[in-house]
């Protein structure tokens, strides 16, 4: 995955947490101190600029009364891609491929593109 998406998806994540925490009244501060970490931390996952570990996002989660679905939605967070229909195709055949057939099709394509 890309650094740039890293860095999206950590942000979406994090905008998810402080959207949970303004919704019920709780401040960086009161947030912290109920999941035992100090109120920078919280506001560099809240902006992306950290990650979070999956252990204490359950936590916050918890805190706040939301599902732990709730803040990982990655669906809202990962932009939408769309494929033409044979390139959808040529994807699905690609990822049933064993890994021996996937390196033969990545260097026919590095082969064959300009």
């Amino acid at each position: 995955m890309p650094r740039s998406r890293d860095h999206h998806l950590l942000r979406q994540i994090g905008q998810r947490v402080a959207e949970a925490r303004t919704a019920r009244g709780y401040t960086q501060e009161r947030l912290a101190e109920a999941v035992g970490i100090e109120p920078v931390t919280l506001s560099r996952w809240e902006t992306g600029h950290r990650a979070v570990s999956i252990s204490t996002l359950a936590v916050i989660a918890d805190t706040l009364g939301v599902g732990l679905g709730d803040l990982l939605d990655v669906t809202r967070a990962l932009p939408s891609t769309d494929y033409a229909p044979d390139e959808s195709a040529l994807l699905r055949g690609y990822r049933a491929l064993t890994d021996a057939r996937r390196d033969l099709v990545r260097r026919l394509v590095r082969e064959l593109a300009p």
